[in-house]
């Protein structure tokens, strides 16, 4: 029940009403806010009836918090098996891959293997045939001779036309010129006729002028012989003049291959360089490249076996 209210109160209450000062003004508002008329009261029962409902809310709304918070973590689950199942799927595709890759790279390389073997294999055979075919072109040609030396001839063209400077045009020797020159040096190397030294051979030419040749020597005579015993006996007399006489300038040699003749090459390079270094003290060429050597001078010394040239590796485009 409200308390009661005293006279006293109440006389208060009025006295304040008369007086203009702020602290009884703030005091007759507090009993004013205080009064039974502004004050609600609530039984014990209300308030368990409103805290009991605040309670269920609350669980109510936790309850609907969780089971979104459920639904959400599901939903996130079930993505994330999603892309777990893809991921291994993936994974497994990667694998199946990198697996067979791993057997298409070993294949290959064992390919790779065979095909690197036989490679070399057909190397190694298409050295044989090209030596087979250099060795057969050294014996088609063991009848033809190069006369190095031999000086080159001019002739007055038959027009009789002049140069600008008044002298006569020339024109270089043709084949039949070349014969004759030919057969002129043969005579002397033989000692024999004109006539005989020129039916010993079945034509000649002379080598095509090489434009990357910046030198004046003449241009060497490529002479076919009918029989080889005269290709021989030619060449032996004239290594023989070379020998006695060492102004001689014209040289005679077998015509081989372009294998050996580099290998040749090669050999008598070797030889230049042993006899101005004094380690010898003369040498020659032996078919195909072997270099032969004579270390002294000594009677009795004989040539001896110092390189040979005959299977060094040729090659052409250097």
């Amino acid at each position: 029940m409200p308390p009661p209210t005293s006279s006293g109160s109440k006389k208060k209450s009025n006295k304040s009403k008369h007086s203009g000062s702020d602290t009884e003004s703030e005091s007759a508002t507090e009993e004013q806010t205080l009064s039974p008329q502004t004050v609600k009261y609530i039984t014990t029962d209300q308030l368990e009836t409103i805290l009991l409902d605040a309670k269920k809310s609350t669980e109510a709304c936790i309850k609907e918090a969780i089971k979104h918070e459920l639904s959400s973590l599901k939903n996130e689950i079930v993505r994330l098996q999603s892309e777990l199942e893809t991921a291994n799927n993936t994974a497994n595709n990667a694998i199946k891959l990198a697996e067979q890759l791993k057997k298409d790279l070993t294949l290959l390389k064992e390919e790779n293997a065979e095909l690197k073997a036989n490679l070399k294999n057909q190397k190694n055979e298409h050295e044989k045939i090209v030596e087979l075919v250099e060795d057969n072109k050294n014996r088609q040609v063991r009848k033809t001779l190069v006369f190095k030396g031999i000086p080159e001839k001019r002739f007055d063209t038959e027009d009789g036309k002049l140069n600008p400077d008044g002298t006569p045009k020339t024109r270089p020797e043709n084949w039949s010129e070349t014969s004759n020159i030919l057969a002129t040096t043969m005579s002397e190397i033989l000692d024999s006729t004109f006539e005989e030294a020129r039916d010993m051979v079945e034509r000649c030419h002379r080598a095509a002028p090489n434009p990357r040749y910046k030198g004046t020597a003449p241009r060497p005579i490529f002479a076919s012989f009918i029989d080889w015993r005269d290709s021989e006996t030619t060449k032996d007399s004239a290594r023989k003049i070379n020998i006695e006489n060492k102004n001689s300038t014209i040289y005679v040699e077998n015509k081989y291959g372009p294998r050996t003749t580099v290998r040749r090459n090669m050999a008598l390079k070797e030889r230049r360089r042993l006899i101005d270094s004094k380690l010898i003290f003369n040498g020659y060429v032996s078919f195909p490249a072997r270099l032969m050597v004579k270390d002294s001078k000594a009677v009795g010394a004989k040539y001896k076996l110092w390189k040979d040239f005959s299977k060094e590796p040729v090659n052409f485009d250097r």
